[in-house]
């Protein structure tokens, strides 16, 4: 298991790298205001996204071990499409993304809501190394195009949604071609008791996910509104892409976790399993953390561009947040993989609503940093809930398991 470890540690690694070569792009080129929009408009991508995941997501994961695949493409497919296009007419009449890119974040949603269903038949098989590889590509893609458009021509927002397209459309075909074989072993059909399934699974996990995602990204709405000024919202957004680097390492195990306990059935061996995954992720987020808040604020002006100014400042109070979501991200693997992603909805529920409530108390009187505490506060919450959760469950755990132990990493080193 080591070796898958380091192996999507190293994916993610890679992909971190494309994500700092685009953001520095963008904010040396498009200044933080242009940065901001950039981050909007990934944020509204990723919105429609987690509305598919609901019947494309990561239920296809647990059900393509049992259903075969190809019945379980035309729910996904149909759904998609639907889910885009409603995403059209809610982007354009609404400020949740800036409206004159409602159609292209809302076409950019539906490449990347397909991807992920075609991405999560191959998970569902465990060929990690694949996931991996194609995650990596989408990043370079990405990286790769910008940084092309940017060479030939003056710099512009509309340079960073064409490499977007560039990015998810290539991954898209990929992912499908690699999956060709297990989703097109049969004629497609819809089927009520597979659409049944889908939806029983992913109304509770994906509710969780959309709810985290919103957690996750809905400060770059509120800052944006309560401040009127684009240029902290790319500022902040600095702060979130380096928190999700951070996440990496957590991400990275708990793809590993998921793909593994999905297909175990011993809750002894899970739980054993799902606590070293989480003894490994606070230990290597801690020290990643550490590193981050050694680098001078002159650091990122001088890479980011000028306007980049306050960074610094505000991941000192990111970082509690980074620390207790990294955590949180391998507990709430462990509830998805023994099919009780409720656990997550609740957490993920208190999360936002926290965010919701600090975020109209904090960003008026504190800005930037504002939102930095609000984030930090609805991922304590979070966690908090997932640990009282997981304490519950797992009758015979005590506070003293979540504390790293030399035993975790010999569990993992050993484990296939």
């Amino acid at each position: 298991m080591i070796r898958k470890i380091l192996g999507t540690i190293g994916s993610r690694l890679l992909i971190m790298l494309f994500t700092i070569i685009v953001v520095i792009c963008n904010s040396r080129y498009l200044g933080a205001s242009g940065q901001g929009t950039a981050a909007l408009i990934q944020f509204g991508v990723l919105l429609v996204v987690a509305l598919n995941n609901f019947i494309g997501g990561g239920a296809v994961v647990y059900l393509s071990a049992r259903i075969p695949a190809n019945k379980l493409a035309l729910p996904a497919y149909s759904w998609s499409f639907l889910v885009a296009f409603m995403a059209y007419f809610v982007f354009k009449f609404t400020a949740i993304v800036p409206s004159e890119y409602a159609l292209e974040v809302a076409f950019l949603g539906l490449l990347q809501s397909l991807f992920g269903f075609h991405l999560m038949v191959i998970m569902g098989s465990e060929h990690i190394k694949s996931y991996n590889t194609i995650l990596s590509i989408q990043a370079l893609l990405l990286a790769g195009a910008l940084l092309g458009f940017y060479f030939v021509d003056t710099p512009s927002i509309d340079h960073f949604i064409h490499a977007l397209f560039v990015s998810f459309g290539g991954t898209f075909l990929l992912a499908f071609l690699l999956s060709w074989k297990r989703v097109f072993a049969g004629k497609w059909t819809i089927n009520k008791s597979e659409i049944r399934e889908l939806w029983d699974l992913g109304k509770y996990g994906q509710s969780g996910n959309l709810l985290q995602m919103l957690t996750y990204r809905s400060n770059l709405v509120f800052l944006e509104k309560l401040s009127s000024n684009r240029s902290l919202v790319g500022i902040y957004s600095i702060g979130l892409y380096g928190s999700e680097a951070i996440w990496n390492i957590s991400k990275s195990l708990a793809t590993i976790q998921y793909s593994r306990i999905s297909n175990m059935s011993d809750r002894n061996e899970i739980r054993a399993l799902s606590l070293a995954f989480f003894h490994v992720s606070l230990i290597g987020t801690l020290f990643l953390v550490f590193i981050m808040l050694l680098i001078p604020d002159s650091f990122y002006t001088f890479v980011l561009g000028d306007e980049m100014v306050g960074i610094r400042i505000m991941l000192f109070y990111l970082a509690p947040g980074i620390i207790a979501n990294a955590c949180s991200g391998i507990l709430s693997h462990h509830f998805s993989g023994i099919g009780m992603p409720s656990k997550n909805t609740l957490s993920s529920g208190i999360a936002l609503a926290v965010t919701i409530v600090s975020a109209f108390i904090l960003i008026p009187y504190f800005g930037l940093i504002g939102a930095a505490m609000t984030a930090s506060l609805a991922y304590s919450c979070q966690l908090l809930s997932l640990l009282f959760s997981f304490l519950a469950e797992e009758k015979t755990s005590q506070w003293s398991d979540f504390i790293p132990k030399k035993s975790s990493f010999h569990l993992l080193r050993e484990a296939k």
